[in-house]
C-alpha cells in the first residue's frame, strides 16, 4: 500500500500537547467560588463543590448520548439557581468566574520543551496545516494554555466544543476543523491520546489517525484502529515520514 499524501494536521489539547497530570479541579473551584464571593454571592464553598459536580455529571451523562457540549457558564448559572441566585451566562458576574477557572487551570498545564520546536518545524519546514479538536466546554483556557507556551502563533484553526457546541467523537466537530482549514480529510491526520475521542472519531471522518499512547495499554483502548502508535510526540516527525507524504 503506498504512502498518503498529507496537506494538514490536526492536535487533540489534553494529554497530547500538554500533560494535565497537575491539574487540580478544587483549586480552579475555589477560585471560581472566590470570584462570586467577590462579587457578593455568598454560598458555603463545600456545598457550591458537591451542586457543582452533581450538575457537571448530569451535563456529562447528557453528552454521552448526545454529543453536544454545554458552554462552562452553564454550570455556573444553574449551580447559583440551586442557591437562588438568577443569572445570565453571558452576565459579567459569571464571565468573570469562568474566567478566573481557566486562569487558576492555565498554570497547572505542563508540556514537554520539544513540543513549541516540533510544531515550528511542522508549521514552516513541513508546510502543513494546523490545528487543534478540543473537547474543552472552557475555551479561554485552551487559548491562554497554548499563548502561554508560545504555541498559539503554529495553529491555523481552533476548534474547541465549549465553542462549537459539539464534543469528539461527533463527526461534526471534525467537519468543522476540517472546514476551519479548508482540508480535505483524506489529506489530513489526527492525533490524540484517546482511542475513542479521536481515533475512532477522526477514523469515522475519514481521516488517518496517529495515537500518541504511553506502553501500558488496556483492551478498551485498542477500538479506533490508528494508523501508527507513538508513546510521544517527539516520535511524530518520523511516524509522518513513514506513513505519509508531506505537502
Amino acid at each position: 500500500m503506498g504512502k498518503i499524501h498529507i496537506k494538514a494536521i490536526l492536535f487533540d489539547f489534553g494529554d497530547t500537547l500538554v500533560s494535565t497530570d497537575k491539574f487540580d479541579y478544587d483549586q480552579c473551584l475555589r477560585k471560581v467560588h472566590e470570584s462570586l464571593t467577590t462579587d457578593n454571592i455568598t454560598v458555603p464553598y463545600e456545598e457550591y463543590k458537591n451542586v457543582y459536580f452533581n450538575i457537571r455529571n448530569k451535563l456529562y451523562k447528557e453528552t454521552e448520548d448526545s454529543l453536544r457540549e454545554a458552554k462552562f457558564s452553564l454550570r455556573i448559572t444553574e449551580n447559583l439557581k440551586h442557591f437562588g441566585y438568577s443569572f445570565r451566562q453571558k452576565d459579567p458576574v459569571i464571565v468573570r468566574s469562568a474566567d478566573a477557572f481557566a486562569d487558576a487551570f492555565v498554570p497547572m498545564m505542563q508540556m514537554e520543551p520539544y513540543v513549541p520546536k516540533l510544531l515550528k518545524q511542522l508549521k514552516t519546514e513541513n508546510k502543513y496545516k494546523i490545528g487543534l479538536v478540543s473537547n474543552f466546554a472552557l475555551p479561554i483556557a485552551v487559548k491562554k494554555t497554548l499563548e502561554r507556551f508560545d504555541i498559539a502563533k503554529y495553529f491555523d484553526a481552533l476548534t474547541i466544543s465549549g465553542e462549537v457546541g459539539w464534543r469528539k467523537p461527533s463527526p461534526r466537530i471534525f467537519k468543522k476543523a476540517l472546514q476551519s482549514l479548508n482540508a480535505k480529510a483524506s489529506e489530513t491526520v489526527f492525533i490524540g491520546d484517546s482511542s475513542r475521542h479521536d481515533i475512532e472519531g477522526a477514523k469515522n471522518s475519514g481521516m488517518k489517525a496517529i495515537l500518541v499512547k504511553k506502553v501500558s495499554m488496556n483492551e478498551d483502548e485498542e477500538i479506533g484502529n490508528p494508523d501508527k502508535r507513538i508513546s510521544e510526540l517527539k516520535e511524530l516527525p518520523k511516524a509522518l515520514s513513514e506513513l505519509f507524504y508531506c505537502s
